[in-house]
């Protein structure tokens, strides 16, 4: 795997763990790093960057990882990471939830919002995943939650799929060429969204279809270009794509996520990047609500809290803090 590695060794140091804390950063944005014992602490990342994607090698003991709510605020994009694990558990907890991964399973991950992950077991955890942005999957799918977990031990032939598929994409990563990793991880995606986010459509089904496929891409486009037409709607996309709104219902799944929900999604998604960006600083929060389409900025500042964990104010201020 072409590269960019770190190790730390069991006996590290404060300073060395800041390197530790350095090297995760890079990796996969902003971590705060909590160690428990100095003998047990140890860590050690590889990644390889290919497109849009990233794949990871990830193994660390003896520490607990949470990523702050002042860590989101530095990301450069909202991304979710797909894992199979060798070691563990994981104890992790995000939005008020608790869940554990280890050997046996893999999962799903937006890395985006604040959460805690405690490494447990005799050897720590370790797993091998693949990191991509959020629009992979929500241009596949409009129902993206925060986290699946599918069981790979129980003779799913689901979960055996996908541990096999990463297996061997790792295993040959030396020798994929950049095309190549960059075409199989959009294969792993296309699964993830299959067996994961659409768990029980295994079969081909209307909204599968190539022609729905192609009249999907068609309408996120529509979306996302009309963005800051506060009037936009449902009905509205339906006339600019030449569907009907039931069809246009269907083909966004919306019974997991409504068009309404999904337009929202996408400006929250857009004014969090304006709000990042240095180059719009001079412009009120309200202005850039404005600008992708709100028509009120309290409603906004009450969905994007519930979207990201704080308000756009909060946002800004950590974006600016972190860039001084």
């Amino acid at each position: 795997m072409p590269d960019t590695e770190f190790a730390i060794s069991a006996s590290a140091g404060a300073d060395r763990r800041d390197q530790w804390r350095e090297a995760l950063s890079d990796a996969f944005g902003p971590f705060e790093v909590h160690g428990g014992k100095p003998d047990d602490f140890a860590g050690h990342v590889r990644y390889a960057r290919r497109a849009s994607l990233q794949f990871n090698d990830l193994h660390y003991q003896g520490q607990r990882l949470e990523r702050t709510a002042g860590n989101v605020s530095r990301l450069d994009q909202e991304f979710y990471t797909f894992g199979l694990p060798l070691a563990g558990p994981l104890a992790v907890r995000q939005q008020g939830r608790e869940f554990q991964v280890e050997p046996g399973c893999v999962y799903l991950m937006n890395q985006s919002l604040p959460y805690q992950a405690t490494a447990q077991g005799a050897s720590g955890y370790r797993s091998l995943s693949v990191s991509f942005p959020r629009s992979a999957l929500s241009q596949r799918d409009s129902r993206i939650g925060a986290f699946y977990k599918l069981r790979t031990d129980d003779g799913s032939p689901r979960g055996t799929l996908l541990a096999g598929y990463m297996d061997h994409l790792f295993k040959g990563m030396d020798d994929w060429s950049d095309t190549e990793a960059a075409e199989l991880g959009e294969r792993l995606i296309d699964l993830i969204v299959l067996f994961l986010v659409q768990p029980g459509q295994g079969q081909v089904s209307e909204a599968d279809s190539s022609v729905t496929v192609a009249h999907r891409t068609r309408v996120l486009a529509y979306i996302r270009q009309h963005l800051a037409d506060p009037d936009l709607s449902p009905l509205r996309v339906a006339q600019g794509c030449g569907v009907s709104v039931a069809y246009l219902h269907r083909i966004l799944r919306a019974g997991g996520l409504s068009v309404e929900s999904f337009i929202f999604e996408q400006r929250l998604d857009r004014c969090r990047e304006l709000l990042l960006d240095s180059r719009h600083r001079h412009r009120s929060i309200a202005e850039l609500a404005y600008q992708v389409g709100f028509s009120h900025p309290s409603h906004f500042s009450r969905l994007f809290k519930h979207r990201f964990g704080m308000t756009p104010r909060d946002l800004r201020a950590g974006s600016r803090a972190a860039s001084a």
